[in-house]
């Protein structure tokens, strides 16, 4: 039975099943294989219509740009004639700017000889590492969870030493106390954190079993980037550059300055005789432009979980004998990606509308901490809107998974999933903040350690053997070298991590949506996320009524009379 079938419908809706509805089902696949419809088309049709504008002005503006913007912002803002106080028109005043462009003082084509090798070798190091790391979450995740919980202890340890060395006595008792609380925090959930590694080998047992999710999720985040990304970037550059040198009004001369050095404030301080601003125009196309950027990358982001969370989703609710026979399945991937760039593209166009406001929103909250202007009510204020804008984000992570699964509409899919985890999974959200935890900080870890390695291959093979280079510059370009490796494999693991965290997201909901219904699809995994803390089964009534059960520890058999798909 599909899941669009109305008796499987309305429970997931939150109706409680009537008398003639079991509550347990057949052990059918809750996947959505045929039923996908177009969904949430007006979201998309938005999306299109703010890209279509932002490209459609990116071109405009490269065609109609000031091509001496760079030779001007560099050296005409020391230039009071490019600038009079006089009411010269605004097109008088571009075409005494306007010329050909100004050849770049960079040689970027010597840079890249110079180091090009290295870079080389830090990018395919990375590939290695990450490699590594994914080894490690499949058969050794126990290393990767010891390590983040090391890390965590180990920092404020060291800085408080550090601190204590220097005879610093309250940073060094602070940073202690910090590092003793963090260990007894790690102590008291160690039991949570037993749990949370057996989730990351399954976490990794699921991109075993579909080792294209790893090529795809990478062609999908540089390719859509290349093509949505890179054309706005250069139509925002191009933008910044429509515009003139108009009179700077921190002058005190009256525009009386023929020389450079007498451009003068109030105070009789030297100051550009120039400032740069943009048409009148650019500053609303800036706005969308800045919009369809967020918006396109939160898209990409979509797409990527969406596709993990239908090919593992497929992966599970298949019997665990077809998956034995069949081994790793490209099928699977494809079909998630069909569904992602079709039937589906509106609500994840929905989604990623949801994150761009709470990314908007939380720049803009962000901003007025810099500023300092807030008082204690508008404070507190923002520490509750940015809790709400997290849950939100959570929400919106969750409702993108159900959507993959059921092929719902965005919005549907966000309150049946609440409503499911609310009935099922409520308390597990306690150890939920680990996962990542585990993941980012090995990731780190990882990462210093290629970027140390990269230091010492480097400086011993190449750079110290450099003739005619001082110590200083052999210290640089090593420097150089490692921080290089460093970003490019913190970069290849936190994709990598990224990966994993969604692996673990879809198995938690499929899990979920399997109790729903009182069945075992995978026995593997719910041997593992059943022992999570959870409000317990829901268990129907003689009179069609839902209660909870007991939470899993405490019961003999947790589904009684469910069935368990071998």
């Amino acid at each position: 039975m599909a899941i669009g079938s109305s008796s499987r419908e309305d429970f997931q809706d939150g109706a409680a099943p009537g008398p003639q509805e079991p509550l347990l089902s057949n052990g059918s696949s809750l996947f959505e294989m045929r039923d996908r419809p177009r969904r949430d088309v007006g979201w998309l049709v938005a999306y299109l219509v703010i890209l279509t504008t932002s490209l459609v002005g990116g071109v405009f503006s490269f065609i109609h740009r000031n091509t001496r913007y760079d030779e001007l912002t560099s050296h005409g803002i020391e230039k009071p004639e490019l600038c009079p106080i006089t009411a010269t028109t605004h097109s008088a005043r571009r075409l005494l700017q306007q010329g050909p462009d100004a050849p770049s003082p960079f040689n970027l084509e010597a840079f890249v000889q110079a180091i090009g090798a290295w870079v080389g070798a830090s990018l395919g190091g990375s590939i290695l590492v990450g490699l590594l790391f994914l080894w490690l979450a499949r058969v050794k995740p126990a290393i990767l969870v010891a390590a983040a919980i090391v890390l965590q202890v180990a920092v404020p340890t060291w800085l408080g030493l550090v601190a204590l060395s220097q005879s610093r006595w309250v940073p060094a008792l602070a940073c202690l106390f910090v590092a003793g609380l963090l260990a007894l925090v790690f102590w008291r959930l160690r039991q949570q954190i037993e749990l949370v590694t057996h989730l990351l080998g399954l976490s990794g047992r699921g991109l075993a079993a579909n080792p294209w999710l790893v090529p795809m999720a990478l062609g999908l985040q540089l390719g859509l980037a290349a093509v949505l990304e890179i054309p706005l970037l250069l139509a925002v550059g191009g933008a910044m550059r429509n515009g003139t040198l108009v009179y700077n009004s921190a002058r005190v001369d009256q525009g009386s300055a023929a020389r450079a050095d007498q451009c003068v404030n109030s105070d009789g301080d030297s100051v550009n005789c120039c400032e740069w601003q943009v048409e009148a125009w650019v500053n609303g196309y800036l706005v969308v432009a800045f919009i369809a950027m967020l918006w396109s990358m939160f898209l990409v982001f979509q797409i990527k979980m969406f596709t993990v969370a239908g090919t593992i989703a497929q992966w599970y609710f298949q019997p665990t004998s077809a998956t034995d026979e069949q081994g790793p399945n490209r099928s699977r991937t494809l079909t998630s990606l069909r569904f992602a760039l079709g039937p589906s593209l509106g609500s994840l166009c929905a989604g990623s509308a949801v994150l761009t406001l709470v990314s908007i929103v939380r720049r803009m909250l962000q901003k007025l901490r810099r500023d300092g202007t807030t008082n204690l009510f508008a404070a507190c204020l923002a520490a509750c809107l940015s809790l709400l804008l997290s849950l939100v984000e959570f929400v919106t992570q969750f409702a993108t998974v159900r959507a993959a699964i059921t092929g719902e509409a965005f919005f549907t899919a966000g309150r049946n999933v609440v409503a499911l985890l609310k009935r099922n999974l409520m308390d597990a959200f306690g150890v939920w903040w680990l996962p990542p935890l585990v993941l980012q900080s090995s990731s780190f870890l990882l990462a210093v350690a290629w970027g140390f390695l990269a230091y010492k291959i480097s400086s011993a093979t190449t750079w110290s053997r450099m003739a005619g280079w001082s110590p200083e510059q052999v210290y640089s370009m090593t420097l150089l070298t490692a921080v290089l490796a460093f970003l490019a494999g913190w970069a290849v693991l936190s994709f990598l991590a990224s990966l994993l965290l969604n692996v673990i997201d879809a198995l938690f909901v499929c899990f979920a949506m399997d109790r729903e219904l009182g069945q075992v699809s995978s026995p593997a995994v719910y041997n593992i996320i059943s022992k999570l803390p959870s409000v317990g089964a829901v268990v129907q009534q003689p009179d069609g009524g839902l209660v909870y059960g007991a939470p899993p520890e405490q019961q003999r058999n947790p589904f009684p009379g469910s069935v368990a798909r071998v």
